[in-house]
């Protein structure tokens, strides 16, 4: 009889950008990263350029970064950041930025 423990989840970070679509219209991209924020948007952008454009974001017109926050359980945070309504996506995003700005700025 062996003894079976929970693997404790990593945390992360959950970002909000802005996204501008071919038709000119802006909405909110959501995302998680147990990574730098800063290396996934630089991912964002180099697939912009690429030849073969695989995800939503690349083959959009523009991507950029509005703000990010820490999370003990990134997934489930996205999750709920994914049902929000577009107008409370980006008061979240407002305040996720000063406050990951704050952050950047002490590091």
């Amino acid at each position: 009889m062996g003894i079976f423990f929970k693997k404790k989840k990593k945390p992360g970070m959950v970002y909000l950008g802005e996204v501008t679509c071919k038709n000119d219209s802006k909405k909110i991209y959501t995302g998680m990263t147990r990574r730098a924020v800063k290396v996934r948007t630089s991912e964002h952008a180099r697939s912009q350029n690429a030849k073969k454009k695989k995800t939503w974001v690349s083959k959009q017109k523009d991507y950029k970064l509005k703000g990010a926050f820490c999370s003990r359980n990134p997934e489930k945070a996205e999750r709920t950041v994914k049902k929000l309504k577009p107008h409370q996506k980006r008061y979240l995003a407002r305040g996720a930025a000063m406050k990951y700005r704050r952050r950047m700025k002490k590091i």
